[in-house]
């Protein structure tokens, strides 16, 4: 996968936005046809140009808020910079407070920790429907609500599993003989025990399916539940 996607669904401050871009693209077009038939008034018209090509570009900029994955890392795009950091930069994906100009936010958000210890904090953040103060909406940040975050969060982590998984290479079991090499042909003994081995590795060797072991190691650390556990694996069966 190498083209950044949404590992999630849509949120609703984000659909919203979407809905305004497109509201927005509409009204500049209407202006356009009013101008071309002489019906505004040419400084009016620059005005509109420059009041509709503001917001255009900030409910663009706003369409597009949220966390990207591809198999090179993580992008986290807010509204004024955007942060790519790779997967091998990535030691965790935790849920921590949430801060804006070093000061707390009331909620809790999706940080990225790198393996340096700097933590990149992403514009999504839990909001509470039984507290209103956490649901305030903000122009570079995306609070969504909790059941919608914690789905975020786990699958982000299994994301980042994922790709530790693809860089760990297959253990590759070592046939020589221990202690110096001989010069002359291997012993008879040394070598039916080894054609004996071969024989019987086929069976043994088989590698397990590695996203088996990711989904029990994101059910061990608690990131999925039993019954999540049970459909993932009832997937992997079929």
């Amino acid at each position: 996968m190498r083209r950044w996607e949404r590992p999630y669904t849509l949120d609703v401050a984000t659909g919203t936005a979407i809905i305004g871009l497109v509201g927005i693209i509409g009204f500049a077009a209407f202006l356009a046809v009013l101008y071309a038939r002489g019906e505004i008034p040419t400084p009016l018209a620059i005005l509109s140009a420059v009041s509709l090509g503001g917001g255009l570009a900030i409910a663009a900029r706003r369409a597009t808020l949220g966390v990207f994955v591809s198999d090179y890392g993580v992008r986290s795009r807010m509204l004024l910079r955007t942060v790519t950091v790779p997967w091998k930069s990535i030691s965790d994906i935790r849920s921590r407070e949430a801060t804006m100009a070093g000061l707390d936010m009331g909620r809790d958000a999706i940080f990225l920790i790198r393996t340096d210890g700097l933590p990149v904090q992403t514009p999504l953040q839990r909001g509470d429907f039984f507290r209103p103060f956490t649901r305030r909406p903000e122009l570079g940040r995306l609070a969504t609500t909790p059941e919608h975050y914690d789905e975020i969060l786990a699958t982000l982590r299994l994301r980042l599993a994922d790709a530790r998984q693809r860089r760990e290479p297959m253990a590759v079991p070592d046939h020589r003989p221990a202690g110096p090499t001989a010069t002359g042909p291997p012993a008879a003994p040394r070598a039916t025990a080894h054609r004996a081995a071969g024989a019987a590795a086929p069976a043994d060797r088989r590698p397990a399916n590695p996203r088996l072991h990711v989904l029990a190691r994101l059910h061990a650390r608690g990131v999925l539940s039993d019954a999540e556990f049970a459909a993932e694996r009832a997937k992997l069966d079929a």
